[in-house]
């Protein structure tokens, strides 16, 4: 797949297989995320990775009670995170975290592009991710980080859930850029 066919192609899956996503898959995408650019050249990341269907619907459990406790009052999402049988991380196989290491200005947005790098690896290879900002204020929970064996000096920016898709979403359209030319 070509990188032009891959961006007009990869969207975010929430409906996954039971198959497992292998250690050695999960490193693949963890070596593409690192050729993302950062500034300066400082690779400020580190990654945190959940294994396992079971364990996921356990952390989503949580993660939606968290997100629940702290929604804005009149939130679209507040219906979602209601409902009991809502699943943060939807049944996915493993969870990625991209964590930003030190304290850089720009830590998180370089994480950002390496999330996205992720993302379109696992796609070239036939796996669905979908980026769930929904859950980043509960995985950077003191209690939540050492739960899974998060450092303390780590921040997590971008959770991304991996696993076999059961169906692909169809591309959407997108409205034109806005785009402001400068004299």
């Amino acid at each position: 797949m070509d990188l032009m066919e891959a961006l007009k192609t990869r969207r975010a899956v929430r409906d996954f297989t039971d198959e497992p996503v292998t250690a050695t898959a999960i490193e693949g995408l963890v070596a593409a995320a690192v050729l993302a650019p950062s500034a300066m050249n400082r690779q400020p990341w580190a990654f945190a990775v959940v294994q396992g269907t079971a364990r996921l619907r356990d952390l989503s459990e949580q993660a939606r009670r968290h997100a629940l406790a702290h929604v804005a009052p009149g939130s679209p999402m507040a219906g979602h995170l209601a409902d009991h049988s809502f699943e943060i991380f939807h049944g996915a196989a493993a969870l990625v975290i991209v964590c930003a290491a030190g304290g850089d200005r720009q830590s998180a947005e370089d994480c950002c592009l390496a999330g996205e790098s992720l993302m379109l690896a696992a796609h070239a290879e036939g796996l669905g991710t979908c980026w769930i900002g929904l859950a980043r204020p509960w995985l950077a929970e003191a209690s939540v980080k050492a739960e899974l064996g998060i450092s303390a000096d780590l921040t997590p920016v971008a959770p991304i859930i991996v696993g076999h898709p059961r169906a692909r979403p169809a591309a959407t359209p997108r409205r034109p850029p806005a785009i402001t030319w400068c004299r």
